[in-house]
């Protein structure tokens, strides 16, 4: 055998040696690993209907909750039906840079107040009330360094708010401006480990301070008070409240209702 026949028949047991070993390797796909978007479930509340148990003859009220795309609180009708009076009354709530700037209310009876506006300045909330006879009155609400409420002064008297871990209010006590030495009254309370009706709200300064003419803080749901009130709840299968009972001195004397809008969202 010449050389160049040698060279041609080496290349060609080469080539079948590739081509056996070739056949038996499993070539294995790569599969893109799929990306598993994590979903969360929102609770918007969209009505309040508060019955009061006492009253000689029976008190709703029905409040309702309107938002916009943004899940942000644009407006909330207050109705109140009794045997010896009806009115509604509506509040349009503006933003500004996704803080709330004005709030606007519209009645069927006589309200005491228009328009509120807020203005932000660092830690501290200007809070101003627009009266139909022109005359104005206003706030300051002070923020810790959680956002929180620390402190909310009024023309002749103030409040002073502490915390607990979970961002409640857990004690409140009020001061008069010319006697600071002394609260008039302490408040203590204590809360559930639930979210409250208003969680995807609880950070909104309408609800917080202005909604339920009180302070107030809606991470978990408020179970009693040092004024002989507790406040029992059963709750829907995701663990906000369906229903709220305010029993006063063994008593029963208010129940409140609660239906959500439930969305799902990417988190």
């Amino acid at each position: 055998m010449n050389l160049k026949n040698a060279i041609v028949l080496i290349t060609v047991i080469s080539m079948i040696t590739g081509c056996k070993k070739d056949a038996g390797e499993i070539t294995t796909p790569t599969i893109p690993t799929p990306v598993v978007k994590v979903k969360d479930t929102i609770y918007l509340l969209n009505k309040m209907v508060t019955n009061y148990l006492l009253t000689p003859s029976p008190v709703t009220q029905t409040e309702t909750f309107t938002y916009n795309p943004a899940r942000q609180l644009i407006k909330h009708v207050y109705d109140y039906k009794s045997y010896t009076s009806n009115f509604t009354t509506t509040f349009t709530i503006a933003y500004n840079d996704g803080k709330v700037s004005e709030i606007s209310s519209s009645a069927t009876k006589p309200y005491p107040w228009n328009k509120i506006r807020y203005s932000y300045f660092g830690r501290d909330i200007h809070v101003v009330y627009n009266y139909p006879a022109a005359s104005k009155d206003s706030i300051v609400i002070t923020l810790n360094n959680k956002d929180l409420a620390e402190k909310v002064q009024g023309n002749g008297q103030y409040y002073i708010l502490k915390y607990d871990a979970d961002g409640n209010i857990e004690n409140r006590s009020q001061y008069e401006n010319k006697n600071p030495a002394k609260p008039t009254f302490n408040n203590d309370y204590t809360y559930d480990k639930k979210p409250s009706p208003f969680w995807a709200l609880r950070n909104n300064i309408y609800i917080t301070y202005q909604a339920f003419n009180d302070i107030n803080t809606f991470v978990n749901n408020r179970t009693s008070n040092n004024k002989l009130e507790l406040y029992n709840y059963t709750y829907n299968e995701s663990g906000y409240p369906k229903q709220m009972v305010t029993v006063h001195s063994s008593v029963a004397v208010k129940k409140v209702d609660y239906t959500y809008t439930r969305i799902i969202v990417d988190k």
